[in-house]
């Protein structure tokens, strides 16, 4: 198989591209410089891919010819989105169209979607399942509900085999330490080290999230891409919700570090959606569930921060 990854340099596309390069899938990173990030191992051929750019997706969907796309190229903050919401739009929206449009029928693929396109749901209506109708809150949000709607389109008309997964929160070595558990693990490996004085300063630990290790989330992304229905939509998730308190419980006991927790009145979000929970019956129908805990995803976490520490 021949597959083409866009959005490939960053935290899931580096998971993903290492998981197909292991089981012998000829792979087509597309990134912005096409260049690989470092310590990416060898295996895939890396092509500058601009989604804003109909000659960038043409060059490099006719150098891949790719029997299968993983789209996850775009903009991704929802802060970001606010600030650029015309910006945000071409590359999640019109960007995602502009894909679509270069690819022949019987293309398969998964589009990286969000659990944000629900919007606020009552907690009485949770867990979330894929019939809820679409709530978009910010910009991102909406952007992504709009490259969902041209993935059905697709399907319908064109007979590009396109899926959608409407991932929930997920985590993993490599991720962004502006995201909450990521930052955690940062400060505890810089505490341990010697580096900074014991105290770890998060923002709100009573939100209940949905989370998932980033590796389920590829093993999610290459079943949709194997099984999904086109035009169809799959909620990536677990179906249980954790407390972000009870996560960074277990991570200071994995740590064994002797930490004081301050509340930072900066990490505090303005709004923050108390319980965010998916029902994932959909994908699990497919065959696909979670199989990492998050006590290993956590020291996993640990680990990599401490590596590059």
């Amino acid at each position: 198989m021949r597959a083409l990854v866009t959005g490939a340099g960053g935290f899931v596309g580096s998971h993903l591209v290492r998981s197909l390069v292991a089981d012998g899938v000829e792979v087509f990173a597309g990134s912005l410089d096409g260049a690989p990030p470092a310590g990416d191992p060898a295996g895939a051929r890396w092509l500058p891919l601009d989604v804003t750019s109909d000659a960038s997706l043409a060059a490099a969907v006719a150098e891949a010819r790719p029997d299968a796309v993983f789209h996850l190229a775009g903009q991704a903050s929802v802060a970001g989105s606010f600030a650029d919401p015309v910006g945000t739009w071409d590359a999640n929206a019109t960007g995602t169209l502009r894909l679509l449009e270069a690819l022949a029928p019987g293309t398969r693929l998964v589009l990286a979607g969000s659990a944000e396109v629900y919007g606020a749901v009552p907690e009485a209506d949770q867990p979330i399942r894929e019939e809820r109708p679409l709530r978009p809150a910010n910009p991102y949000a909406a952007s992504k509900a709009a490259a969902e709607m041209a993935c059905v389109a697709a399907a319908a008309s064109r007979g590009v085999e396109a899926v959608v997964a409407r991932s929930f929160n997920h985590t993993g070595p490599g991720q962004d330490p502006r995201f909450a558990l990521p930052s955690w693990a940062r400060q505890i490996a810089a505490i341990r080290a010697g580096r900074a004085e014991p105290v770890l300063r998060v923002g709100n630990l009573e939100a209940r999230r949905d989370l998932l290790d980033v590796r389920d989330v590829v093993r999610a992304y290459r079943r949709l891409a194997e099984a999904g229905t086109p035009g169809t939509a799959y909620n990536v998730c677990s179906g249980a919700a954790q407390s972000m308190r009870e996560a960074l419980d277990a991570l200071v006991v994995i740590s064994g570090a002797d930490v004081r927790v301050e509340v930072d009145a900066e990490r505090v979000r303005p709004v923050d959606v108390p319980l965010l929970l998916g029902d994932p019956g959909r994908i699990r129908a497919l065959g696909w569930t979670p199989e990492i805990p998050l006590r290993r995803t956590l020291a996993d976490l640990l680990a990599a921060e401490e590596r590059g520490s």
